[in-house]
């Protein structure tokens, strides 16, 4: 029988898939990171219903430069939005996906749950409209979601909905035990945002609550055969893309930071789509933002798939960034 013990990540990215969290409807997740990281000894602060952050709190002289780790909590979903006797109409909430004309889906009611199937309908060159019988109770407003459970497999891949983003809130979890007993350089902040997947409301408020100096926001990206993104060959820097365009300094910054933690980290560039780290020039901040990002297939499906030599990665350089003296090279840089 082998002995060989799961990292404790895997244990949070269940608990953390099992959580209904749609944008705007967060809280399970956010209640699963705020124990996570209380448990782990940080002190945590509650901003609104837009944010929650998790700093260690020890003696220091002087103002030490601010690091904030973050990723967002919502993943697509449904929401109901007209109730009829027999049938009840939803709509998106973000961009979910699914093939063929009906996906198997849980409503939450309050603080029940019940398992349906959503239909969609589409007419060509209309957009898709959704339905779903009506559940008695059900009030509009109530959410949908693609059932949360996960799969591991022999090779190293998890599979599962949800991965953008409870694989980066996993990753703030295993942060906050890492860093619990160590002596990190910078002053360290760990945040989850709301509503990245639709209205982009949660980071701004957290980049006016913490004003860091450096921001690396995690997420999820997509596999390309074109740029060589591959699963299982390490995190992703995003240098490119509708949120962030870093120049060649700060990208050979960051390789060589890589480098020489031995984590080997994946490039991309594209000029589409984008993820929280818009909010911080956006909200006048001169901090430094990266955009470090998993590669995952079949991106906001129920069957997302990622790869655990990804995380892996990233936790090894969150850790040497955060730990040892390499972030000053990487904060250094300026005109």
């Amino acid at each position: 029988m082998s002995t060989v013990q799961s990292p404790r990540w895997h244990a949070d990215l269940g608990g953390l898939t099992a959580c209904h969290s749609t944008p705007g409807d967060e809280d399970e997740v956010a209640r699963y990171l705020v124990a996570s990281w209380q448990e782990a000894g940080w002190t945590v602060t509650r901003h609104g219903r837009a944010a929650v952050s998790a700093r260690l709190r020890r003696a220091t002289r002087g103002r030490r430069r601010t690091l904030l780790v973050c990723a967002h909590m919502d993943s697509p979903g449904f929401c109901l939005e007209a109730i009829g006797r027999q049938r009840s109409m939803a709509i998106s909430l973000g961009k979910p996906a699914f093939e063929g004309p009906s996906c198997e889906v849980v409503l939450k009611t309050g603080e029940d749950r019940r398992w349906l199937v959503l239909q969609r309908q589409q007419a060509e060159g209309a957009p898709a409209s959704y339905w779903l019988p009506t559940v008695p109770g059900a009030v509009r407003g109530d959410r949908l979601c693609f059932h949360g459970t996960i799969e591991w497999t022999a090779d190293g891949r998890v599979l599962g909905p949800f991965l953008d983003n409870r694989l980066g809130c996993a990753v703030l979890c295993d942060m906050a035990r890492r860093l619990a007993g160590a002596r990190p350089g910078l002053e360290v902040v760990l945040g989850a945002t709301a509503c990245e997947e639709m209205g982009g409301f949660g980071a701004p408020v957290l980049a006016h609550a913490i004003q860091p100096d450096l921001v690396l926001c995690l997420d999820a990206t997509y596999d390309s055969p074109a740029q060589g993104i591959r699963l299982g060959a390490g995190p992703v820097l995003t240098l490119s893309d509708a949120s962030v365009l870093l120049g060649c300094r700060e990208r050979d910054a960051l390789l060589a930071l890589a480098e020489s933690a031995g984590v080997p980290l994946q490039t991309e560039a594209y000029n589409y789509s984008g993820t929280d780290a818009r909010a911080f020039p956006h909200a006048g901040l001169p901090a430094r933002v990266y955009p470090l990002l998993l590669p995952t297939t079949d991106n906001h499906t129920p069957q997302e798939c990622a790869h655990q030599a990804d995380v892996e990665g990233l936790l090894g350089l969150l850790s040497a960034l955060c730990v040892g003296p390499m972030w000053r090279s990487v904060l250094a840089l300026g005109f």
